[in-house]
């Protein structure tokens, strides 16, 4: 039966992706060192005591608004929310738990760390998520994106802008830490997130060593991993029935309203019909739930009058959203569900000899599970995270 289930997934991720293991064009160089004033905080208050947003072994909560990239490399406020935990296991300087959330919108009301306390059936949604990180000593913080919940478009998968974003909510929260507590937090820090969360994170850790050379990346954990979302695009073309990927419509609108904001350069509106472009333009403010709801019975081959894979659109996105390959001094622990239709187990396994191949040092666990992993992925990559060289 699991060889059948395996066979079925390949065959829907070789119809979306094309033939997602050949060797895809270049992308353009990031932009290795940080601006002056990227990290400073705008503003920060306490949050512990309103609704929603504590997580279980939280003492203190503090929201901050901090200044990182956008996608044309200005500095614009970025939100995030500061969990310090409750006691410092360890004594001194607290370890850093840098953390991405998955794909929520481009919005403004698309925000997910301000609502990190929130209850389900009277159980806090991240408790067993995050609530061992904080018992275990580590301040936990949750980033937004440029875009949410801030000035402008969120562009949605900007690998290299949400990495900034990570490592400048660091940067903000040991200014923070210390102005609301009696602790402080060190030098050191773990990425981590899952699906966009996961593309964060390991972005983060290959921007960390130039970025920002006054911390230390100690290591990188990533859930899900999209290593390129573009391969969701090479297949779709007018008349493309429907396939068996979970929210395929809402992935590839968002994807295409984020290139519009990340390269306005390249006519995005020119490849989608008039209801390809109410689509994409609702992208930009509709959270996922709601996009969901929005084209529910559309086929992405509804979108568009053309081929995606036409003209420059496909490359432009690619330099967008894909992952490096190699570059990464902190090791990485890569968790992935075989029967991932999303971020597909073959791209990523791929992706992971190719970094093993450059030096990287990679832990890659599988699971027999779909786009996105349960508590007990983040509980094995808590345990993992234990073990990595810390100064305390």
């Amino acid at each position: 039966m699991r060889t059948v289930a395996i066979t079925v997934v390949l065959g829907v991720v070789a119809l979306v992706t094309g033939v997602f293991l050949g060797t895809p064009p270049a992308s353009a160089a990031p932009r290795l060192t940080s601006q002056q004033g990227a990290g400073s905080v705008v503003e920060s208050k306490d949050i512990t005591n309103e609704p929603n947003t504590r997580i279980a072994g939280a003492g203190r909560v503090i929201a901050v608004t901090y200044l990182s990239e956008d996608s044309q490399g200005e500095l614009v406020p970025v939100r995030a929310t500061i969990s310090v935990p409750e006691r410092n296991t360890r004594g001194g300087p607290l370890r850093i738990h840098a953390w991405g959330h998955g794909t929520s919108g481009l919005g403004d009301e698309c925000t997910v760390t301000d609502r990190m306390g929130t209850k389900i059936d009277g159980k806090g949604r991240w408790d067993d998520w995050f609530g061992p990180w904080l018992k275990d000593g580590y301040v936990l913080v949750a980033t937004e994106y440029a875009g949410i919940g801030g000035p402008g478009v969120h562009a949605y998968a900007d690998g290299e802008m949400q990495g900034k974003n990570m490592i400048d909510a660091v940067r903000a929260a040991r200014t923070v830490i210390p102005q609301y507590t009696d602790q402080t937090a060190g030098t050191e820090y773990l990425t981590s997130g899952g699906s966009q969360g996961g593309q964060t994170a390991v972005w983060a850790g290959h921007l960390a060593p130039t970025y920002a050379p006054e911390l230390t990346n100690v290591g990188i954990a990533a859930q899900s991993l999209p290593v390129d979302t573009s391969r969701l695009l090479s297949a779709v073309a007018p008349g493309m029935p429907p396939v068996e990927v979970p929210d395929y419509v809402t992935y590839v609108s968002y994807i295409l309203a984020g290139t519009k904001v990340a390269r306005p350069d390249i006519d995005v509106d020119s490849y989608l019909t008039p209801l390809g472009k109410k689509v994409v333009n609702d992208a930009q403010t509709l959270c996922y739930p709601n996009q969901g709801r929005a084209t529910k019975g559309l086929t992405v081959g509804q979108l568009v009058n053309k081929p995606l894979s036409e003209g420059p659109l496909l490359d432009a996105v690619q330099g967008v959203v894909k992952v490096p390959d190699s570059g990464y001094r902190a090791p990485m622990l890569i968790q992935q569900g075989l029967f991932d239709l999303v971020a597909p187990a073959p791209l990523t396994t791929a992706w992971v000899d190719s970094v093993r191949a450059s030096g990287g040092r990679v832990d890659y666990r599988e699971y027999q599970a779909s786009h996105g992993l349960g508590a007990y992925a983040e509980e094995a990559a808590r345990a993992w995270a234990n073990d990595l060289k810390w100064s305390h």
